[in-house]
């Protein structure tokens, strides 16, 4: 989305630009004239679409010159574009007027044909403002790709630390684990800045604890419940060594401090382990069947948890299918159904999570 547009759009009539700019594609057809296209266009993949029609001069590019402001807007960003960029763009509309003129004349038989001093001056005005928008977008687009780009980066660790515990005997795997959850801690990290660009505020969490991903794991884990999708990522996480959280007989404030600081060891005492945790919430083993508020309880935290893991799965496969299509893809992901759908997945499972796992009212 361009920010405020050019002075000179009011003063182009836009119902006749497909045919002026037609009639001279046909005097630089016919001519000797220097390259019109801007090595640019075959450069960066992610702009070929403007040009795929095969026309020399798309109208559709023409009409963004005219509309082009100071900046343009991606992920509710402003991004500027560089002031040569809109000199360049007032030198290809006066070019254009002046040839205007003259397709006039041509078309009244007044003169034979468009003069070449002038094809040739319109030439380089479009060569050179093509050049440099399209660079300049491209910039625009690698910038409000690098959320997406930093969550692919953190994401990937996580997946190789993950394959190499399914590898590794006791006691080495627990050293695994480690690194695994730290790699998690990044990506979460990571993530809830993807998240920022993209969601709106109330559409998302503002802070996104890891050990909740590992709470889930271990409900699972009780009840003996797998995923469809087998095996996920996460699967045995939760085993992790020195995963602690807050002991709610301390004041609000203290648990409310420690639930914040995403702490992953004990703290003179402050903590409690993730399986005290667990069965202070659950109980002994997640039974469903207990046939009491406990066993409701838990068969609430198997949903939970069933979703927010499956919604896990599903944006790390979304961020993975991502990888090898950044130069292609349009930057504007807040417009993309299919993502911010994914996204926004996951931001509901894991508030909903939060709110019954880590909120210390939902404890006996």
């Amino acid at each position: 989305m361009a920010g405020t547009k050019g002075k000179t759009w009011e003063t182009v009539p836009q119902s006749r630009i497909p045919r002026n700019l037609n009639a001279i594609s046909e005097a630089l057809e016919v001519g000797k004239f220097e390259r019109v296209a801007s090595q640019e266009r075959e450069d960066f993949p992610r702009f070929r679409y403007l040009f795929e029609s095969g026309e020399l001069l798309p109208p559709a590019v023409f009409m963004q010159a005219l509309e082009l402001g100071a900046y343009e807007t991606i992920n509710g960003a402003q991004l500027l574009f560089d002031p040569e960029v809109l000199v360049l763009r007032d030198n290809l509309v006066i070019s254009y007027k002046a040839l205007v003129a003259k397709i006039r004349q041509k078309a009244s038989k007044e003169i034979d044909r468009l003069p070449d001093a002038m094809i040739r001056k319109f030439a380089s005005a479009w060569h050179a403002w093509e050049s440099a928008w399209l660079r300049n977008r491209e910039v625009h687009a690698v910038e409000a790709l690098q959320p997406s780009v930093k969550a692919i980066l953190a994401l990937e660790p996580l997946i190789i630390s993950a394959e190499k515990e399914r590898l590794l005997p006791w006691p080495r795997v627990q050293h695994q684990k480690a690194i695994t959850l730290k790699c998690l801690e990044g990506f979460v990290h990571a993530f809830g800045e993807l998240a920022a660009s993209v969601l709106p505020s109330n559409k998302r969490e503002k802070d996104h604890d890891a050990r909740l991903l590992l709470l889930t794991d271990h409900v699972l884990s009780l009840r003996g419940e797998k995923l469809k999708t087998q095996p996920y990522l996460l699967e045995k996480l939760s085993s992790a060594p020195n995963v602690v959280f807050p002991d709610h007989q301390v004041t609000a404030n203290e648990a409310s401090t420690l639930l914040g600081s995403h702490a992953l060891a004990p703290r003179d005492g402050q903590g409690v382990p993730l399986e005290s945790y667990a069965f202070k919430l659950l109980g002994t083993s997640g039974d469903a069947n207990q046939g009491n508020a406990r066993g409701d309880l838990a068969q609430k935290a198997a949903d939970h948890a069933n979703e927010l893991l499956s919604a896990f799965e599903g944006l790390k496969d979304m961020l993975m299918s991502l990888k090898s299509t950044l130069e292609h893809i349009d930057p504007a992901l807040d417009k993309d159904d299919a993502f911010v759908a994914t996204l926004q997945r996951f931001e509901r499972a894991f508030r909903r999570s939060r709110r019954l796992f880590l909120e210390p009212d939902n404890l006996a």
